[in-house]
């Protein structure tokens, strides 16, 4: 592995190690504003493939990103507003762990699940591809996104 790609790797380890962690909607910042935390652990079979961080006047958003060896992706915004599933289909609500419905959108292998908290990181959305319905479903729960009771 070379120098630069073990560092990234590192960094990314860090971020998940720190920004998976739950709790609080944000971690605050002694030098700026508050980054937000994501509500989520790494399901199982995926690995970090993207950590980004999108800085706003009153808060940091987040976006990680999962694969698996069967190329299906998992991408996880907290704090980064937008119409995620815009023009994919309702299929209802889902219960979220972190409290409130979520709305579930998708068709064949694209799903979105979004939900709003309060606070400044108050946007969440879980974007899948590659799953089927129940899939996409499981992989939440094992990621602790919603209940496994659900």
């Amino acid at each position: 592995m070379s120098a630069g790609r073990a560092r990234r790797a590192a960094v990314l380890a860090l971020l998940v190690a720190v920004g998976c962690t739950g709790g609080d909607n944000h971690v605050e910042s002694p030098t700026g504003p508050p980054e937000c935390e994501a509500h989520l652990a790494v399901p199982p079979g995926f690995r970090v493939v993207e950590s980004f961080r999108d800085p706003y006047p009153d808060h940091i958003g987040v976006r990680l990103g999962f694969r698996d060896d069967e190329g299906r992706e998992i991408h996880y915004l907290v704090g980064i507003p937008g119409e995620f599933g815009e023009g994919l289909p309702l299929e209802g609500p889902v219960p979220v762990a972190s409290g409130g419905p979520g709305r579930l959108l998708g068709r064949r292998r694209t799903w979105v699940l979004a939900w709003n908290e309060t606070g400044p990181c108050a946007a969440h959305a879980v974007l899948g591809h590659g799953f089927g319905r129940a899939e996409f479903e499981q992989v939440l729960k094992d990621a602790g996104v919603i209940p496994a009771s659900s």
